[in-house]
Order: C-alpha cells, then sequence, then structure tokens
C-alpha cells in the first residue's frame, strides 16, 4: 500500500512539473514571441509618432516588435459605430508602449480590452461624460478618439489624453500581484517619486505656480498621470522647472526622453 502511494506520488510530482514548463513555455511564448510588424503600421509610426521618430536606430525595431505585440494581445472595440481601424490601434498601442519603454514587461495584461468612442461619452455612474477612463476589475480601457487625437496635433501642450489614461493602466498593473506581471516599477524608485511628488502637489494647491495644470493636485495618481504628460511633450521645460522630480520620474520610468529632445 504504501508503495502505490509512493508511485501515486511520484506521477502526481511528475504531471505538476509537466505542468509547469508548458505553462512557463506558453507564458514565454505570449510575452516574448515576436510577430514582426506590419509595414503599413510602421509607416504610421513614422509618420505620426513622435517618440517612435526620435528613438536611436537601435531602438527602434524593439519598439515596433512591442507595438506589434500590444496590438495582437488586446480585444478591440469601435462604440457608437465607430470603426476601428489598424492605424487606430498603432498610435494606441504605441501610446502604450511608450510609457513603458524603460520596462521589461509592458503589455499590460490586466487590461484585455480597449474601447474606443468617437467622442467624450456619457458615464453612467458618474453621470458625466468622460474623455477616457481606466477599469482594473472590468480589464477595459476606454478612450475619446477626438481627444486622443488632440494628443498627436499638439504635441507640446503637456496635455496627452492617451499618455494620461496609459499612466492610470500602468501605475494599477504594477499593482495587481495576479498578472504575473506586478512589482516592475522599481519600490526605491516609486518612493523618491512620491516624496518629490508631494511637495510638488502642496505648491499646487497653495499657490498654483506650477508647470503641472491644477487637476495635478487630485491625488496622487492623477499627479502621476499628468507628471507623464509634463514629462513626454514638456521635457526641456519640466527638467528646468524641477530637476529633481524630473530625474525621480525618470527613474521612475526607466528612461529619460531630454538627451533625444536636446539631440
Amino acid at each position: 500500500m504504501f508503495a502505490i502511494l509512493m508511485v501515486i506520488f511520484a506521477i502526481g510530482g511528475f504531471l505538476f512539473i509537466v505542468g509547469y514548463v508548458i505553462y512557463q513555455v506558453i507564458q514565454y511564448h505570449y510575452w516574448y514571441h515576436i510577430k514582426t510588424i506590419e509595414p503599413t503600421s510602421k509607416k504610421t509610426l513614422e509618420k505620426y509618432f513622435l517618440y517612435y521618430r526620435n528613438l536611436p536606430k537601435s531602438h527602434k525595431k524593439t519598439f515596433e516588435n512591442r507595438t506589434a505585440l500590444f496590438i495582437r494581445s488586446k480585444d478591440w472595440h469601435g462604440q457608437d459605430n465607430l470603426k476601428i481601424t489598424p492605424e487606430m490601434k498603432v498610435l494606441v498601442a504605441a501610446t502604450a508602449v511608450q510609457i513603458t519603454f524603460g520596462f521589461k514587461f509592458y503589455q499590460l495584461p490586466r487590461f484585455s480590452k480597449i474601447f474606443i468612442y468617437p467622442s467624450a461619452y456619457y458615464n453612467a455612474q458618474t453621470k458625466n461624460y468622460h474623455k477616457g477612463e481606466v477599469h482594473p476589475m472590468g480589464r477595459t480601457i476606454k478612450l475619446s478618439w477626438d481627444n486622443f487625437l488632440k494628443g498627436f496635433h499638439n504635441p507640446d501642450d503637456g496635455i496627452n489624453l492617451g499618455l494620461h489614461e496609459m499612466t492610470h493602466a500602468m501605475s494599477l498593473e504594477n499593482r495587481f500581484t495576479k498578472n504575473g506581471v506586478s512589482g516592475f516599477i522599481n519600490a526605491a524608485a516609486h518612493t523618491t517619486w512620491k516624496h518629490y511628488a508631494k511637495k510638488e502637489m502642496d505648491i499646487i494647491k497653495t499657490s498654483g505656480n506650477s508647470i503641472f495644470r491644477k487637476y495635478a493636485s487630485t491625488n496622487t495618481e492623477e499627479f502621476l498621470a499628468v507628471t507623464v504628460e509634463v514629462f513626454f511633450e514638456q521635457t526641456q521645460q519640466f527638467y528646468a522647472y524641477n530637476p529633481m522630480l524630473y530625474k525621480a520620474t525618470c527613474n521612475l520610468l526607466g528612461q529619460d526622453p531630454l538627451p533625444r529632445k536636446l539631440g
């Protein structure tokens, strides 16, 4: 009887190991199996995406691959009769890749569905019209397309809906322990960033004399989203205004766009 139990345990252990190996292979395939970006998608990046154009040649291929993988890892839904085009997918995906380009993990797996509306849409819960939002429990990211495009039409005003909402998604993703990729933001860098962020939020609330718009003082998460907008769109001004917060943001995101802007 004891021998039979030992055999059963041995078989069970073997099957567990085999299952775990298969799981890891599937995970590896999901995260790292690269499908080359479509030529038309690459042209979209070259035409509209300033961040991509400013990358050194050696980094462009990585950006292209990440964009292609992000596109195929999401379910895309057009709302209010809006037809989702390949160009729309590229621009939304590239925005997510931009803010996560300094991390190993960048797919935001918690958010599997992306809904795009033609313009601001009514939210029955808040009873207000929204330009964009993220829902971690619903696994969704929602964007209004006209407002999303404004971020491209004026790339240096420090306002970019895509960067704002994708930052919320990135921050939430970092905290979900069951997604397999949580904790990709360095904890020490995050602590340092929050130290300088709280100081700046106090300035906004008291004097309003800040490079960041008033909405940034709502809470730390909104300040982070606004900071990322300014970080990428008003890079030089941000550094000149508050170099310590700027450097803390570089460490938080694992990248520094200033050399490329100056170059």
